[in-house]
């Protein structure tokens, strides 16, 4: 199944760009559409598409697209977490 998660991974990049730039954008667009003072962070974007597509498991908990769909967006909200914390190295 992480192979099929990468490759889903993989094709939504080539197609659509940088997962955490695009979170990032859909955080800021989410919250004003909210009226929130503040953009929605990538993390909670990612947490919020992965419970979408939990719906979506529930709903048709056979169409296997939607899994890894889900999975991705774990992976992805993990990835921006870790980027988010990695230490700064000075030179």
């Amino acid at each position: 199944m992480r192979d099929e998660i990468e490759e889903v991974l993989e094709a939504r990049q080539s197609e659509w760009g940088d997962a955490g730039s695009n979170f990032r954008k859909t955080g800021r667009i989410w919250g004003a559409l909210l009226g929130l003072p503040y953009d929605i962070p990538a993390y909670q974007v990612a947490l919020m598409m992965d419970a979408f597509k939990s719906v979506r498991c529930i709903a048709n908990p056979e169409m296997i697209d939607s899994w890894n769909d889900k999975g991705g967006y774990t992976s992805l909200g993990l990835e921006i977490v870790l980027k988010a914390n990695e230490p700064r190295q000075t030179h």
